[in-house]
C-alpha cells in the first residue's frame, strides 16, 4: 500500500511540473507575432522555388536573415502572384510585401516604407544589333522603346528622369498588355524596338541565353533603391527591420546575397539622383 501511494504521489507530481511547462511554453508563444508575409512566386532572383523546392531568392533570404535579427516576431514566409500581394497587403491578409519595389509618393501615402532599402535595382538597356552602342538614359532619345507597363515601377522612374533631365526627354509608351520580360527581348531582338530599358534583376540574361538571342546589355544607366513594403499597423515593427537591414549591411550580408543571387554586389554602385 505505502509504495502504490509513492506511486501516485510521483505521477501527480510529474503531471502537475508538466501542466507548468506546457504552460510556460504556450505563454511564450503567445508573446510572439507571426508576420505574413507574400512573396512573388517565380521572379528569380528575387523570388523563386529550386529545384528542390525551397523558396529562396534575394530578397527571401535577406527576410530569413531579418528574421533572426528581430526578437519577438516570426516570419511567415509565401508566395503568391503579384496581384495577390498588394490586394493582401491592402485587405490586412499581409503585413509585408516584397518584390524589388520603388519608392514613390502614392506607396508612401498607402504603406509604410522601411528608411533602409534592401538593395538597389541596376536599370540597363538592352538593344538590338543596329543600337549596341547605346550606353546612357540619353542614348535612348527619339528611339522606338518596347512599352513600358502603365501601373509599373519603371514607368514611374522613366518619367522622373524626364521631369529631372527636360532636356534628354524620353519618348515614353505605355501598354496594359502585361507582356513578360522574354517577349519583350524577343521583340528587341527581332527588330520591332530599338531597344528596353529595365531593371536587371528580372532574368534577362537567362532569357537571352537560352533563346540565343543577339542582344547587347549596358552597363548599370540608373541605379534604384529597392524595399520592402508593410500595412500601415505595422510601425514597431518597420523599426525592427530598419535596424535589421542597417546591421545586415553593415556586417555584409546583404553584400554576399547580392553576390550570390545577382553575382555581383548590387549595393556598390552610386544610387541615381533624380528629383522625387
Amino acid at each position: 500500500m505505502k509504495k502504490l501511494i509513492a506511486l501516485l504521489l510521483i505521477s501527480v507530481l510529474i503531471l502537475a511540473l508538466t501542466g507548468c511547462s506546457g504552460k510556460s511554453s504556450g505563454s511564450g508563444k503567445r508573446n510572439v507575432k507571426t508576420v505574413q508575409i507574400a512573396v512573388p512566386t517565380a521572379e528569380k532572383p528575387l523570388s523563386y522555388t529550386d529545384e528542390n523546392g525551397k523558396l529562396t531568392g534575394y530578397e527571401v533570404e535577406i527576410l530569413k536573415a531579418v528574421d533572426k535579427k528581430i526578437k519577438g516576431y516570426t516570419f511567415n514566409i509565401q508566395s503568391v502572384s503579384s496581384n495577390a500581394q498588394q490586394v493582401g497587403l491592402d485587405t490586412g491578409k499581409y503585413d509585408l510585401i516584397a518584390e524589388g519595389f520603388f519608392k514613390n509618393p502614392v506607396r508612401e501615402k498607402k504603406y509604410l516604407i522601411p528608411d533602409e532599402n534592401d538593395g538597389a535595382s541596376l536599370i540597363r538597356i538592352y538593344s538590338n544589333k543596329k543600337n549596341k552602342n547605346l550606353n546612357s538614359v540619353e542614348d535612348l532619345r527619339g528611339l522606338n522603346l518596347v512599352p513600358t507597363d502603365a501601373n509599373g515601377g519603371m514607368y514611374y522612374i522613366l518619367t522622373l528622369f524626364n521631369k529631372s533631365y527636360p532636356e534628354n526627354k524620353l519618348k515614353i509608351k505605355t501598354t496594359d498588355s502585361g507582356l513578360s520580360t522574354a517577349d519583350k527581348l524577343k521583340s528587341v531582338d527581332s527588330g520591332k524596338y530599338d531597344a528596353l530599358i529595365l531593371p536587371s534583376n528580372l532574368g534577362q540574361a537567362d532569357v537571352i541565353k537560352k533563346e540565343k538571342l543577339n542582344i547587347t546589355t549596358s552597363e548599370p544607366v540608373l541605379v534604384i533603391p529597392t524595399y520592402f513594403l508593410l500595412s500601415k499597423k505595422n510601425t514597431k515593427l518597420k523599426k525592427e527591420i530598419d535596424n535589421a537591414l542597417k546591421e545586415l549591411k553593415e556586417d555584409g550580408t546583404l553584400s554576399k546575397l547580392s553576390v550570390k543571387y545577382y553575382g555581383e554586389d548590387n549595393l556598390k554602385y552610386k544610387i541615381t539622383d533624380l528629383d522625387y
